[in-house]
């Protein structure tokens, strides 16, 4: 599982993938590739069991898929509180330098950074860590909007 298949699986889930099929047309025309590369990313993240592709509908995503989806947000949403609060950077400054933390950081290192840092109930963008993520919520995240206005 790469960091785009990551980025593909954040797209279907803010397209409701959750709960419906999404074809790859759609998906296409947001991340920005042909028909053929999304369909082909959608048998992917199917043969790796994160959703089932349905003929002539799409690809829809399984729980499996949402947990990762939660995790990677609120992951994202306490790196950047962590570099708001110890390195006084500006949101927006650390929203960006947590997104490039996001693919390399390691699970025990962020599991040390959890247990000597106190999370907060929300994250400066009005992130709420105590919530599940929905699809409405996510694309009004700037994590999010960034994966998205960087592909097309």
């Amino acid at each position: 599982m790469t960091y785009r298949d990551k980025e593909y699986i954040r797209v279907l889930f803010s397209l409701d993938g959750a709960n419906r099929p999404v074809g790859p047309v759609q998906l296409a025309q947001i991340i920005g590739v042909s028909k053929e590369c999304a369909y082909q990313k959608m048998r992917r993240l199917g043969y790796f069991g994160y959703g089932q592709y349905h003929h002539n509908k799409g690809f829809q995503l399984n729980k499996k898929a949402v947990h990762m989806v939660e995790e990677d947000a609120k992951r994202h949403h306490i790196l950047e509180h962590f570099l708001q609060k110890t390195l006084h950077l500006p949101h927006h400054q650390a929203c960006q330098e947590a997104m490039k933390m996001d693919a390399s950081i390691s699970l025990e290192l962020y599991n040390r950074l959890l247990d000597q840092f106190t999370v907060p109930s929300s994250s400066c963008c009005g992130f709420d860590f105590s919530e599940n993520i929905t699809p409405k919520k996510i694309k009004q995240c700037p994590w999010f909007l960034q994966i998205t206005s960087s592909k097309k």
